[in-house]
């Protein structure tokens, strides 16, 4: 038997590279290294996100669009 590297608890043998218990487990150790990078390399990060912006700036205008109809509706329907 090993034990998930992040709580401790048993884990059955499926796969001798197995390390977690479960997928929270495993989604959470993805999460702690992905902030991790991101702190240790921000000018990636903000290059990454001004080319990702660019490359989809029609589909940031509709949403933000749809957010402000949303706002004008909820504020219309509190009016009445």
């Amino acid at each position: 038997m090993k034990t998930c590297q992040l709580c401790g608890k048993a884990i059955e043998f499926g796969s001798r590279a197995k390390k977690y218990c479960s997928e929270e487990c495993r989604k959470r150790v993805k999460y702690e290294k992905d902030r991790a990078w991101c702190k240790a390399n921000p000018e990636k990060v903000t290059a990454y996100a001004r080319k990702w912006y660019a490359d989809n700036r029609e589909l940031m205008q509709r949403q933000g669009r749809d957010i402000y109809r949303q706002k004008v509706m909820a504020k219309n329907k509190e009016e009445k």
